[in-house]
């Protein structure tokens, strides 16, 4: 005589095995397609060309009414230490006294970056040639300006913003 087992199941446990099929069927939509980025390397900060976009905007939009502080500190979020630095010691010393003598407000946005120069196997910096049109923030009036800027990093950490190359630099 063969041995017959039968197996049972009660509505209960129907149930329950089909609310728990349920949620493994969900985590496994949801969890799929995040599983090749626990693979990835990802890069920790921005490209070399929205941190120079970044550091010109902050660099070329001023407002006489915030002051100073509020300048510099757009800046330095963009900036790396050094970068900042040169913001709060040097541009601001030199570029600052007329920008509030004149109280000049611009609103700055880059429309368009193009690498010039390349990293080198001794340097971890990058200059870039942005155009940004700026709109005088009391007339309306807007203006086209082309900038150099120098972003320093790597790919793999992330590019920040360092310096505006002025046109006497680049004559050199």
């Amino acid at each position: 005589m063969k041995n017959k087992k039968e197996i049972v199941i009660s509505p209960t446990r129907l149930v329950t095995i089909l609310i728990v099929f349920l949620i493994l069927v969900t985590a496994g939509f949801v969890l799929a397609p995040r599983i090749p980025t626990f693979f990835v390397q990802k890069s920790t900060g921005l490209t070399a060309e929205a941190a120079a976009r970044a550091g010109v905007e902050a660099f070329l939009s001023v407002d006489a009414k915030a002051g100073k502080n509020a300048w510099t500190s757009k800046i330095c979020d963009a900036s790396t230490p050094t970068g900042c630095k040169l913001a709060e010691k040097v541009y601001a010393s030199m570029v600052w006294p007329s920008i509030q003598a004149q109280g000049l407000r611009f609103s700055c946005k880059t429309v368009s970056a193009s690498q010039v120069q390349l990293t080198t196997a001794d340097t971890a910096n990058e200059l870039w040639e942005l155009k940004a049109v700026c709109k005088n923030l009391d007339t309306g009036e807007t203006n086209n300006n082309v900038t150099r800027a120098i972003v320093s990093g790597s790919a793999n950490a992330g590019w920040k913003f360092e310096r505006i190359l002025f046109n006497e630099e680049a004559q050199k």
